[in-house]
């Protein structure tokens, strides 16, 4: 995955596809070229993209067909539109699709550049969070199985594992989020500031709910790891 993100531009116009790709790339961009909409389509189905750059008046793309179908089966997923032919009703349409930003050609790139990068970062985050969400959501179940469980038949290796890797796997989404998509960022900034943590909290009580299954276990277990776990979580949690 390219630090910057992964481009798909789809324009028929094939001097000005190939010579804003290039741009892109210089910027650190990954960019890929189609010249219709069917092709962006397959594109899109094939690869994992941050954002796509769309011409409006390209075969295949009649009443905005690509940007519908990238609503339906990539929501979330962010479009950037540039049109040599703007109009009232294809901006109105535009509102209620995954738009970032409504361009006409010629096309200022600086502009273009400064909405790719700013749509990239929100879908990084919009992605590092619903994985947080769904990684709180089975960590919570996993715990609670833990807990229920008859004194004893629960080990501590699977204990840390499953606490370790959970922990482990948000941190790491933290920093994919946190690279060269995110340059504009003071480097000082907290983490959570990198993407604004809308669903934050959630982590924070899944950290807070194994604190607790820790210690409401701690006279079945017995042992120093599980003590010290609890004491950084615990110190993890004061400093959120």
């Amino acid at each position: 995955m390219s630090s910057m993100g992964r481009i798909l531009l789809a324009d028929d116009e094939a001097v000005f596809a190939e010579a804003t790709a290039d741009l892109l790339r210089r910027e650190g961009f990954a960019v890929d070229t189609v010249g219709d909409a069917p092709a962006a389509i397959a594109a899109v189905e094939a690869t994992d993209y941050d954002l796509v750059i769309s011409d409006l008046e390209m075969p295949g793309n009649d009443d905005l067909a690509l940007l519908r179908r990238l609503a339906e089966s990539r929501g979330g997923l962010p479009v950037i539109v540039v049109t040599g032919y703007p109009s009232v009703r294809s901006a109105m349409t535009c509102i209620d699709l995954p738009v970032a930003g409504y361009l006409t050609k010629p096309v200022e790139f600086a502009d273009l550049r400064d909405r790719a990068v700013e749509a990239v970062r929100r879908y990084r985050a919009w992605q590092a969070m619903r994985r947080n969400e769904a990684r709180a959501a089975e960590w919570q179940r996993e715990m609670h199985a833990l807990a229920e469980a008859p004194p004893g038949s629960a080990g501590v290796d699977s204990f840390l594992a499953l606490t370790l890797r959970n922990v482990m796997g948000s941190l790491t989404d933290l920093q994919q989020i946190g690279q060269a998509a995110l340059t504009g960022t003071p480097t000082n900034a907290h983490a959570c500031q990198l993407i604004n943590c809308p669903r934050g909290a959630q982590l924070q009580q899944a950290i807070k709910e194994t604190v607790d299954v820790i210690e409401s276990t701690k006279g079945s277990f017995k042992s120093k790891a599980l003590g010290d776990l609890r004491r950084k979580l615990e110190l993890l949690l004061s400093h959120a």
